[in-house]
């Protein structure tokens, strides 16, 4: 399960370092070591998704009608957009500049976990984000 909120820097080249522990659980919970990256549809940050999820994903997507068009909206977003990443020896990634774009990510990038899935947002906005999800969650009745 990816937990926790990790913020690493990207270098001149676009590479980011996946947090050790994000890694290992894709070993141990997936036994993989890649993993797709992709448009948030909802967000403006990245969702990385090890194959698994990935291909439930595609499953899901595929058992809707092609001419759907919230189906046609979801593959110009966010398949269009996927990219199969493997870290290199250090735990690097290199996000290309369109992803790195669309999510504002520039120099700070906060990793954040999502049980099955996790998220890369530019610092700043993830800030922005977790403010305006705290002002959500108060007082607001939690049963889960």
């Amino acid at each position: 399960m990816f937990q926790g909120e990790y913020t690493n820097n990207m270098d001149e080249k676009g590479r980011v370092n996946i947090p050790a522990s994000f890694r290992d659980v894709l070993q141990k919970s997936y036994n993989e070591t890649s993993i797709i990256v992709a448009r948030d549809p909802q967000n403006m940050c990245l969702r990385a998704y090890p194959q698994r999820e990935w291909r439930r994903l595609l499953a899901k997507i595929g058992a809707r009608p092609s001419n759907d068009r919230i189906v046609q909206a979801f593959k110009r977003t966010v398949i269009s957009s996927a990219q199969e990443y493997a870290p290199d020896k250090q735990g690097r990634v290199l996000i290309p500049q369109s992803l790195r774009s669309y999510a504002g990510i520039s120099k700070s990038a906060v990793f954040a976990g999502s049980v099955d899935t996790f998220e890369i947002w530019d610092a700043t906005a993830w800030d922005e984000q977790l403010t305006a999800s705290l002002a959500l969650l108060q007082n607001q009745d939690l049963d889960f």
